[in-house]
């Protein structure tokens, strides 16, 4: 690929991409910790050092607001990304439509759009590994070798301290060729344990953020014991134990048919089969491109076999290892250039001798590759340009009396408080921080604003450090999600409307913060300013977490049914949490077939959800014609979680309906067990 039309495909590619550019300050998924300020790769292990550096760089953009400028820079490494697919097919032979063909299918992903249309690690991380396999791509002529593979080395770096699947999937490829071509005296081996210390600098920038606000850090990496634990995640590693490396075939399973899911999304079904079936290809054919020389045949076998250890570590990561980032589409992201460069190959070594077939094949190719990728990835443009993630924060600190005391749960208030805090300047007077982080070290303020967290450290558990965090602050206190999670023990609701937070005065003591019912007046408020799919979701979410503490703090069933009623038909019916919330409600207040049928909706969207598997499985129990799906639903609950104590008691109460006695006790005494 020349460099003039290097830089006419990255121009349009570029374009393609800054047309749906997220335009707001900050963009965040529903279940993920996204852009907060210069907090970014700092505050969720393990960390994506230097990205900041170069979000700041778009801040001298003379266009648009901050957060799009910054968008910019990801559409910009989405761009390169795609243009290097195009210029590693060239070095192979590709023609002009084929390598414009496959990066346009790059393009095309819904994963691969949506990373890099907002303000998010992952497109950096999709650049990085292009860049490194460009780097090593052993195509490359010898006496060319140098600065590729120093430039490939360096990427390697950066993306294996930043990127848990990058490092198992860059590290080995990088070592073995190092060591290969330092046997062999090649230059560039000499020069790469200096490149590896250089780019492993960069981890500095990490401690010197954190410094900064270390009580919105997740791990806080300003030791280098703790920098070490940092970038080896292990908060995230201890916190999702239970899903990493399930021990269950069937959990394996059901992750494998989820990801596979969505690479058929972002691929197209017949671009899935396309790229599977053109990898086993170059695998397993010998040569696979025809009659070649020694030199090719040894290029081609290397190549395959680096891509599909890529591959086979990818999906690995995915299924195994980071099944939860699914949802949110945090993980797959680099299987579309893969599956463009497996696939350009093959048609690059098969059209080459035949030339007129060209005209036939690659229009045909790209119908069933791009096409259905497209279909499913050009209405996600309404989702990234959405303003809903900025005016729900906007929301919460409007309702926010001066000198407030907030404590936030979610990922997605967290980091919209600490964008609108520390790019924006907002609401100063405020004093906020994670509540699951207040045993970290106090900002630099003046001393009324840290006594929430001198008090909290006196403390001992999450729950004791809220109480104590709550009686040291004299003023208005907030919650978010009050009576849930680390804030279940405080009796607190709110008689405001607008984004769920509980608001009272603090006398300093939680307990006689007021208890009020919560108005219904949050949908009406809140639908029109939430117009996709996703913004609904989120309001569906803090609704249904509303909802089942009004139960808990009041005893209102009637109230918190009504309330998630109005979310399933007015907001959205794609969130489990409320289907399987609402539908415990109506079985308790004795509507039982309208409780299978919420619950049976809520599998269909999760079908691995195991409250409603479990829910659902006492439902059906309750009658002699369905208890036999009753025990299918029971038993499949306990295999995809058998370290569960509550799934086998479960199991042992579905057998004891159905009278196998002997059964349930094998079951309870499993269940006791694992409570030992």
């Amino acid at each position: 690929m020349s460099r003039r039309e290097g830089l006419v495909a990255f121009a349009l590619a570029f374009a393609w991409l800054s047309i749906g550019a997220s335009p707001s300050h900050f963009w965040l998924d529903s279940g993920e910790l996204s852009a907060a300020g210069h907090e970014l790769g700092v505050v969720h292990p393990p960390g994506t050092p230097g990205l900041v550096m170069l979000l700041r760089l778009s801040a001298w953009l003379p266009l648009g607001s901050i957060g799009f400028r910054m968008a910019l820079v990801d559409c910009a490494l989405g761009a390169g990304a795609a243009v290097l697919v195009g210029a590693m097919l060239a070095r192979h032979g590709a023609s002009v439509p084929l390598r414009w063909g496959a990066a346009a299918w790059v393009l095309a992903g819904l994963t691969f759009g949506r990373q890099c249309r907002v303000v998010e690690v992952y497109a950096l991380a999709t650049a990085l590994m292009m860049v490194a396999l460009w780097g090593f791509d052993p195509a490359i002529e010898r006496a060319r070798r140098t600065g590729p593979r120093l430039l490939g080395t360096f990427a390697a770096v950066w993306a294996a301290w930043s990127f848990g699947d990058l490092r198992l999937a860059l590290a080995p490829v990088v070592i073995v060729a190092w060591w290969l071509d330092l046997r062999r005296g090649r230059a560039w081996a000499r020069w790469a344990p200096l490149v590896v210390v250089t780019g492993s600098a960069m981890l500095v920038c990490l401690p010197l953020a954190s410094v900064t606000g270390p009580w919105m850090d997740w791990g806080d990496p300003q030791t280098a014991t703790r920098l070490w634990s940092h970038l080896q995640a292990e908060s995230i590693r201890e916190g999702f134990a239970d899903e990493i490396l399930p021990v269950s075939a069937s959990m394996w399973g059901l992750n494998a048919g989820d990801a596979l899911g969505r690479l058929a999304e972002d691929l197209g079904p017949p671009g899935l089969v396309l790229a599977t079936g053109a990898l086993l290809l170059q695998l397993w054919t010998r040569p696979w491109r025809g009659s070649s020389d020694a030199r090719t045949e040894r290029v081609d076998r290397a190549i395959a076999l680096g891509l599909a250890w890529i591959v086979a570590v990818e999906v690995f990561y995915i299924v195994g290892i980071n099944p939860m980032g699914g949802v949110d589409r945090q993980t797959g992201i680099v299987l579309g250039p893969i599956a463009a460069l497996v696939v350009g190959r093959v048609l690059a070594a098969w059209l080459g001798p035949r030339p007129r077939l060209a005209w036939a094949i690659l229009p045909l190719t790209g119908a069933v590759t791009i096409g259905p990728a497209l279909l499913g990835s050009a209405p996600d443009v309404a989702t990234t340009r959405s303003w809903g993630p900025p005016t729900w924060t906007r929301g919460a600190l409007a309702q926010l009396p001066p000198g407030t005391l907030l404590l936030t749960q979610s990922d997605d208030l967290s980091a919209g408080l600490a964008y609108a805090s520390v790019v924006e300047g907002a609401r100063p007077d405020l004093v906020f921080a994670p509540a699951q982080h207040l045993h970290k070290a106090a900002p630099e303020v003046e001393p009324r604003r840290r006594a929430p967290w001198d008090a909290a450290a006196q403390a001992g558990t999450e729950h004791e450090r809220v109480h104590a965090a709550i009686a040291g602050h004299v003023g208005t206190v907030a919650l978010e999600h009050a009576a849930q999670g680390v804030m279940a023990r405080v009796r607190f609701w709110s008689d405001r409307g607008g984004v769920p937070l509980a608001i009272g005065a603090s006398t300093g003591d939680p307990k006689t913060i007021p208890m009020r019912p919560a108005p219904l007046d949050a949908i009406a408020y809140w639908l029109p300013r939430l117009p996709t799919e996703l913004d609904r979701r989120r309001l569906a979410i803090a609704l249904a977490q509303r909802a089942r503490g009004r139960v808990k703090v009041e005893g209102d069933m009637m109230g918190a049914m009504r309330m998630l009623e109005l979310v399933v038909q007015r907001v959205t019916d794609t969130v489990p949490s409320s289907l399987v919330t609402l539908a415990a409600l109506r079985d308790r207040l004795g509507d039982t077939p309208a409780a299978v049928a919420l619950t049976r909706r809520a599998l269909e969207l999760e079908p691995g959800r195991s409250v409603a598997l479990t829910n659902l499985a006492l439902y059906l129990s309750r009658d002699p014609a369905t208890r036999s799906e009753a025990l299918a639903l029971a038993e499949r609950a306990a295999a995809l979680r058998p370290w569960r104590p509550d799934v086998w008691e479960r199991l042992a109460e579905v057998r004891m309906a159905a009278g196998d006695a002997s059964g349930a006790q094998d079951a309870r005494e499993r269940g006791q067990s694992l409570l030992r």
